[in-house]
């Protein structure tokens, strides 16, 4: 199976997936036989700045269950996550001075590993609230378990960055997986599912716990690398972005890249052009939209697959049941019966 690779600005950090290698070597899989299908191999994912686009990472994970027979590996890769992988804004988060300044630089760069992930830090409530979101990932099982890897991952580093074990309140914004308790057991935490958001709730104390590896020089001048990535993050995510935005705003289903690219104040080649620049067109923009204007349209009983075919701008259920397969290997009907298949 070869699936395209993500942009620069997009997809899974590849050295994520050699983590995902190191859980299901413990089940006695081996790099061949997780990374073949995909024509992959541990040399490029430890390239820093290969990215495994979505739909890739998400079939790997799929992969990745089936061989292991085990219902989720988040819990098993959030244990074994190490801020070291986390490249720069590890290093700026493992430097700060106490756990209430990791999280701001956590929450302030996340974007540069994981654009379509969001950490928002809340300490206006009796415990500390850490809520993650994520606003351009809908695949699953891959949203589902990045988000619960991110979680525990938040846990067993803090443990490895303070010293102190970190209890937290946790409610996942997703179904319990099968036989839940074997992955209570490895984490220090009180989960609940099928709530409202995925957020962490944690006692006040645990803020003002120094870091076992406090250097503010080696911090700031992992702050400063951040902040140029960042930038030049938002350069590149800058056309795309703004089609993105006209293309859910407008009232046409979808218009031509002639209609956007006046909107723009440009012509249809400069558009082109720089959306190229970026590693993108503006057929993959419209299919991104197109994607998670479909979820959103699967997830109401009320519209029919005709219905939504109509609304997404396709000629009839056929040409969308298409391209629907294309962007998730399944058919809307399947999709609506269980998104967490």
């Amino acid at each position: 199976m070869t699936l395209p690779l993500a942009r620069p600005d997009n997809g899974i950090p590849g050295v994520y997936g050699l983590l995902l290698l190191e859980v299901v070597s413990r089940f006695g899989i081996s790099e061949h036989t997780l990374f073949s299908p995909f024509n992959l191999t541990s040399e490029q994912l430890a390239e820093p700045s290969f990215r495994i686009a979505l739909p890739l990472a998400n079939n790997l994970f799929k992969h990745a269950i089936e061989l292991t027979g085990e219902n989720s590996l988040g819990y098993h890769i959030g244990t074994q996550m190490r801020i070291s992988i986390h490249g720069f804004i590890g290093y700026a988060i493992m430097s700060a001075s106490n756990v209430t300044e990791a999280l701001m630089l956590a929450s302030r760069f996340i974007h540069i590993r994981v654009p379509f992930i969001h950490l928002h830090v809340s300490t206006m409530q009796p415990k500390a609230r850490l809520q993650l979101t994520c606003d351009e990932l809908n695949l699953e099982p891959l949203r589902q378990e990045v988000l619960i890897a991110l979680t525990v991952g938040i846990l067993t580093m803090g443990k490895a960055l303070t010293g102190k074990d970190i209890y937290a309140e946790i409610e996942c914004d997703f179904p319990e997986p099968k036989d839940f308790e074997k992955y209570q057991k490895l984490i220090s935490a009180d989960i609940k599912f099928n709530q409202p958001h995925l957020v962490a709730y944690f006692d006040k104390s645990y803020l003002s716990l120094p870091l076992i590896n406090a250097d503010p020089i080696a911090s700031q001048i992992a702050i400063n690398q951040c902040e140029a990535e960042l930038s030049a993050l938002g350069e590149r995510k800058r056309i795309a972005m703004k089609v993105r935005d006209l293309l859910t705003q407008c009232n046409d289903r979808y218009p031509t890249i002639e209609t956007i690219a006046d909107m723009l104040h440009m012509s249809d080649r400069t558009l082109k052009r720089q959306l190229a620049a970026e590693g993108t067109s503006y057929s993959n923009v419209v299919d991104e939209v197109r994607y998670r204007h479909a979820v959103s349209l699967l997830s109401r009983s009320d519209y029919s697959l005709e219905q939504i075919s109509d609304e997404l701008g396709y000629s009839d259920v056929g040409n969308f049941t298409r391209a629907f397969k294309r962007w998730t290997g399944r058919t809307p009907g399947n999709w609506r019966k269980d998104p967490y298949l």
